[in-house]
């Protein structure tokens, strides 16, 4: 069971990896919470800046792009409710109906969709000046106002300064993972076109898990890229500020979509023969060198999913191009096509021929 295995030596890193990430991240919101809290008290002179740190621990994400728009939405909210406690506060001050009003704009103002996760703070800002400034909610409000820009400045700059985060690794490591994954799949349908008595016990489980590799795999080179962008460290080692911009340089997305690819051929060669097999016996691919040949040419194909790109290997790429061009020969040579007629081996080994096309690219990437 390789995709067991596989995993088997992924966790205990990834484990680690996850760990240090959360120490260096712990690391940094104190750094950032106590640096804050002391330059709004001892630099800007405010006896009591509650705000300076908590808002501080906002600029503190895992990816410093991800610090910026969060800052800059807490930083929206805050002055946004602030702005509506404050006619509030001089109308009607902290009463029933005061509060009753500005919880009212406050939660409607709450609904815009850019805020996003810190929607909230419109109306806990609203309602935290409003009863701690009441009739003065100006005076109250700005020296916070203050505070919160202290803090999401110190948070930001710690952030970038201090560990700041890329996520590289762990987005090469998935697309490794679905390499092993893809693998293992292919190994797995080759044995089905030989034998297909069994095909939902053995190929059904690899392309379940294939999935959900997939779907991992693609939301960690998501957020490797994004760990790139606004971040110092990435143009200290060399990196883009978008990958696209020197494709060889980080190489995971690419490799991804290529993946992503020949994955889906693999399933569309599941489903022709499963199709083919919701029919009659007959439109089962009957020669047995043909079935024997196919198989042998995705266990191949199989192999070299399994060590691309990091050792390619010329003559076991050239051994599966001429497998293929041998399974071709007598299927696709003219005056082989029945009209009207839907043919499983014909598309059988067109999709392999484009799986193999996409080895190819991984093998030359």
């Amino acid at each position: 069971m390789r995709f067991g295995g596989f995993r088997g030596h992924l966790m205990p890193f990834a484990g680690w990896r996850y760990w240090e990430e959360r120490a260096k991240l712990t690391v940094k919101a104190v750094v950032a919470a106590t640096v804050a809290w002391l330059v709004a008290r001892h630099l800007v002179g405010h006896p009591d800046p509650y705000f300076a740190p908590l808002a501080a621990l906002l600029g503190v994400y895992p990816t410093v792009v991800r610090s910026v728009q969060e800052s800059l939405k807490y930083g929206a909210g805050f002055v946004i409710g602030a702005a509506l406690a404050i006619p509030v506060g001089r109308l009607l001050g902290p009463t029933t109906i005061g509060i009753a009003v500005v919880l009212l704009v406050a939660m409607m103002v709450a609904g815009w969709r850019r805020l996003g996760d810190q929607s909230p703070q419109v109306a806990f800002t609203a309602l935290f000046a409003l009863l701690f400034g009441g009739h003065q909610a100006a005076a109250y409000v700005m020296p916070r106002i203050a505070d919160v820009a202290v803090g999401l400045t110190v948070g930001l700059a710690v952030n970038a300064l201090v560990f700041p985060p890329l996520h590289l690794r762990r987005g090469e490591d998935a697309v490794r993972e679905m390499r092993g994954a893809l693998a293992d799949a292919m190994g797995a349908l080759a044995e089905n076109v030989v034998d297909p008595v069994e095909w939902d016990s053995l190929w059904g489980e690899r392309e379940s898990r294939l999935v959900g590799v997939q779907r991992q795999a693609r939301y960690a080179v998501e957020q490797a890229e994004s760990s790139l962008r606004a971040n110092p460290r990435a143009r200290w080692w060399g990196y883009p500020v978008r990958w696209r911009e020197t494709p060889g340089r980080w190489a995971a997305p690419g490799r991804l979509n290529t993946l992503e690819n020949a994955m889906s051929y693999t399933r569309s060669i599941g489903a022709t023969l499963r199709l083919a097999m919701g029919g009659d016996e007959d439109d089962l691919p009957a020669d047995t060198a043909f079935r024997h040949g196919y198989s042998a040419l995705l266990h191949k194909l199989a192999d070299l999913m399994r060590h691309l790109p990091e050792a390619p290997d010329e003559e076991a790429f050239a051994e599966a191009e001429r497998m293929q061009e041998e399974l071709e020969r007598p299927h696709l040579a003219p005056g082989t096509d029945v009209a009207g007629l839907w043919d499983p081996v014909k598309e059988m080994l067109r999709l392999s021929r484009l799986l193999l096309d996409q080895i190819g690219g991984l093998r030359r990437g």
